[in-house]
């Protein structure tokens, strides 16, 4: 005779169990690497010969980066006539110029910095302000600084939704995704203070921000990184826009 046990799992039991799993597994893979997906900045460094890293952190918008993305999705103020360039460069919010063209006689205004200060971010920071300790300024790789100049503008056509760049591990249907692209030859923190992160911030015509220049993000990385002279480095940053009651 055959013993056929019936201690079997019951479906609650079953479910359970598998709840239990989906809540430790990886979210998503990138490059064989679990990532978390609410990490929406990637940096990639890449060497000589071609091998690539990836630094994965998430960012902070601030205060102004809110009102900037209701005023970039309307295009309109409050008496229903028209938004424009020169009315965000007026505001001190034009974030997405390139610097390809002049707006009010001046090509200088969006751009990302990175950075070694160790912050905290916070939604009321600025560029040499902060609520929460130290300033962005005060490690800031900016025009002001001797030897390292990290100000990079926006990558041409971008801000785009979708991103399809194959280095980004973002770049969904429901994300804007904002680029930037260093060379070799851009900047070296050799012997410096390490990278430690960054800001999307508009330079409202200085070469330099001032300390109340608004920021559109803030972000530190996950573990801080050196660029030598013989690498490359993307940063890519992902806003999600989910719906919501």
């Amino acid at each position: 005779m055959v013993n056929i046990s019936d201690n079997f799992d019951t479906v609650n039991e079953r479910l359970e169990k598998f709840n239990s799993w989906k809540d430790h597994s990886p979210k998503y893979h990138y490059g064989k690497k679990e990532l978390n997906p609410n990490d929406n900045v990637v940096a990639v460094k890449t060497n000589m010969q071609g091998e690539s890293t990836w630094n994965w952190t998430h960012n902070l918008v601030t205060s102004n980066g809110d009102i900037y993305y209701a005023k970039k999705i309307t295009l309109k103020k409050g008496d229903g006539t028209a938004y424009a360039d020169t009315d965000f460069a007026t505001d001190g919010i034009l974030f997405h110029h390139d610097g390809s063209t002049s707006v009010t006689s001046s090509t200088i205004y969006g751009c990302m910095v990175l950075g070694s200060a160790n912050t905290t971010t916070n939604e009321a920071d600025t560029y040499g302000v902060s609520a929460s300790g130290s300033t962005f300024e005060s490690g800031g790789y900016d025009a002001s600084h001797g030897s390292i100049n990290t100000t990079k503008t926006l990558t041409a056509n971008y801000p785009r939704h979708a991103d399809a760049d194959g280095d980004n591990s973002g770049g969904a249907t429901d994300q804007v995704t904002w680029a930037y692209s260093w060379t070799t030859g851009d900047f070296d923190t050799t012997g410096a203070t390490d990278l430690n992160g960054g800001v999307i911030v508009d330079r409202a015509t200085n070469a330099t921000p001032a300390n109340a220049a608004k920021l559109l993000c803030h972000f530190e990385f996950s573990s801080a990184f050196e660029k030598t002279g013989n690498d490359t480095l993307k940063v890519f940053v992902n806003h999600t826009f989910e719906g919501g009651a």
